[in-house]
């Protein structure tokens, strides 16, 4: 479990290389302009422009990996100070600036560099998740865990070295565009050749410093404490995405919005499968491959480390939560479930969507084996319903619809089966390549190693340029002047039933169109104009790139994989163009909301001004 000398000199020369060359290519573009100010400028002053100019670059494109400004800073006096400052003492973790509070399932120490290393300060970073199902000795030993990080010294290099995995990992991850500039293309390209290499042995560096800080939870008593703490943390994730599946599936059919009391609801679910999911838990940690990411030993390693044996996890007497917060517990709580409501709310809106449409499906063809096959393995989640789908799959392996929505159905509960599905679709109709590549590539990011991410976001990459040459110049001219075709009526009522409630919304229209042939493929295209209100102030999910993106992923949760979509926006103070008002007039059943405020009138053309 050693990490070696020769093994932390090596981490350090390759973060010293992988510094080195993200600051060269910010000197890429500071050398021309710096070479051309030299011709207008003394020397100095065109060296100061350009030093000037490499810092601003600098700064631009070095991403920050800890962005805790919604995080809850805890007020000092609190009985979690308490605990914190006499852990500290027992561990030495020395002073600790701030204790914050996060929505994350996690917690985690790291350091504020300052200005140029001036003004350091230390923070501790509790999720309240762990304070709402962990005890009280549980979170103290998380606690614990994480001031031994302090206490030796791993934030130093550890930062260091996180933040060199981090803004290397976007770079890794992201995918390729031909609006990409000079240096965002070799950022991605050096990304891609030595990133892995240097995850992979970073990685071994992290699991070594967390086998140390579980140490300084063992030398403070509280081993055991830490170690129930973890099998909690993995059994809510297992438990989630397992043994709740049917649950979620049930909520987001019942509302387009999460229940205000969801994460309460969700922590009694989770005590009441802790038992039966306690063996399949422990089988699937240890089973779990190695992962590009890793940052942590499995729960059996570090149990091992620690010699303590596993066991059930109790779930009697009060949460940490209420004795950390003795009077202000269950407000800090309805917040925290108020703002997880919040940010989940566009997720569980799209999947309310999706499966009120596979419902309806299964409602208006009775008789559709397939789509009654497709329909029951997301409603009903089952073992037996996906079984089914497996069998009309063998029965006709040629089907390309078939096989997506298997894939998809696989991936979902964790089977890596489901790519091979996924292949198969796009093998069989190329046009399902990109939402195919797509799950595959979501799938592939946090479980495989580098070269498996970089195939499936290649083959991504080029399934999205493929598909962009189908949108041709003159497709809303023909969106104006040829026959559209309406949504099919159970999407058309569930759109409709989706934006009535957004008041910038005042008219829409959805008809579909097929493209030009391209290689003797074809798509159907449909076509989504909106008018939206630009008065007044716009909030983040109510700008007109927002809403254009939030139309397009609500379409495609009502219609078929194999087909695309595109939105334009348009304005109150826009005109809309006369000849298109007259073709969508002519098929009443493209009109998905009458506009209610006048159109055409009083409008301010900018162009003739």
């Amino acid at each position: 479990m050693q990490f070696s000398i020769f093994q932390k000199l090596k981490l350090i020369v390759l973060c010293l290389f992988a510094e080195g060359i993200y600051y060269i290519l910010a000197l890429v573009p500071v050398v021309p302009f710096t070479l051309l100010s030299a011709i207008f400028y003394p020397p100095t002053t065109a060296l100061m422009i350009g030093a000037t100019l490499f810092l601003v670059v600098v700064w631009a494109i070095q991403p920050d990996p800890i962005d805790d400004r919604d995080a809850i800073a805890v007020a000092p006096g609190s009985v979690l100070h308490q605990w914190v400052h006499a852990l500290s003492v027992a561990v030495d973790g020395g002073r600790i600036h701030r204790i914050v509070l996060t929505d994350e399932v996690n917690a985690s120490a790291y350091v504020s560099p300052g200005f140029m290393g001036l003004g350091a300060r230390r923070t501790l970073s509790i999720g309240l998740p762990l304070l709402q199902c962990l005890s009280s000795s549980e979170v103290r030993a998380v606690v614990a865990h994480e001031l031994g990080h302090f206490s030796l010294r791993h934030n130093r290099a550890g930062h260091w070295v996180y933040r060199v995995r981090y803004k290397w990992g976007i770079y890794l991850l992201a995918h390729r565009s031909g609006t990409d500039g000079f240096i965002q293309s070799a950022q991605k390209l050096v990304a891609r050749w030595f990133i892995p290499y240097f995850l992979r042995q970073s990685s071994a560096w992290s699991h070594q410093c967390e086998y140390e800080a579980d140490a300084c939870a063992q030398r403070a008593g509280l081993a055991s404490s830490l170690i129930d703490a973890l099998v909690k943390v993995e059994l809510h994730h297992h438990i989630e995405q397992h043994a709740m599946q049917r649950d979620w599936v049930q909520w987001k059919l019942q509302s387009d919005a999460p229940p205000p009391n969801i994460l309460e609801t969700t922590l009694e679910h989770i005590q009441r499968h802790a038992a039966p999911s306690f063996a399949p838990m422990l089988a699937a940690a240890q089973a779990r491959p190695t992962r590009l990411y890793d940052t942590h030993p499995r729960l059996q390693q570090r149990a091992d480390h620690l010699r303590v044996t596993i066991e059930p996890p109790q779930w009697h007497g009060a949460c940490a939560g209420a004795e950390a917060f003795p009077s202000d517990w269950a407000s800090i709580f309805q917040a925290h479930q108020a703002a997880w409501v919040g940010k989940h709310r566009d997720a569980w809106y799209f999947a309310h969507y999706r499966l009120r449409w596979l419902q309806a499906q299964v409602d208006a063809h009775p008789n559709d084996v397939a789509l009654q096959a497709v329909a029951m393995a997301s409603l009903s989640t089952s073992t037996t319903a996906v079984d089914a789908l497996k069998a009309l799959v063998a029965d006709h392996p040629a089907n390309a619809y078939l096989n997506y929505e298997l894939g998809c159905a696989l991936l979902d509960s964790d089977d890596e089966d489901g790519i091979d599905h996924l292949q198969a679709a796009v093998r069989l109709n190329k046009k399902m390549a990109v939402p195919a590549l797509r799950r595959i590539s979501e799938y592939r990011l946090q479980r495989d190693c580098a070269q498996a991410i970089e195939r499936s976001i290649r083959k991504l990459d080029a399934a999205l340029r493929w598909t962009d040459a189908f949108f041709d110049r003159d497709l809303w001219s023909r969106f104006a002047n040829e026959p559209l075709e309406p949504l099919e009526p159970a999407a058309r009522a569930l759109f409709r039933d989706a934006i009535s409630a957004n008041p910038r919304i005042d008219g829409c229209w959805v008809g579909s169109l097929q493209s030009r042939p391209i290689d003797g493929h074809q798509f159907k295209i449909n076509l989504v104009v909106f008018r939206m209100d630009g008065s007044g102030e716009l909030s983040p999910h109510h700008t007109e790139d927002h809403m254009k993106a939030h139309l397009a992923h609500l379409l495609e949760t009502v219609t078929r994989p194999d087909e695309l979509t595109c939105v334009k926006a348009v304005f109150y103070t826009e005109p809309l163009n006369p000849r298109l008002l007259q073709n969508i007039n002519k098929y009443p059943e493209v009109c998905i909301a009458q506009p209610l405020g006048a159109v055409n009138q009083n409008v301010i053309r900018i162009d003739v001004l």
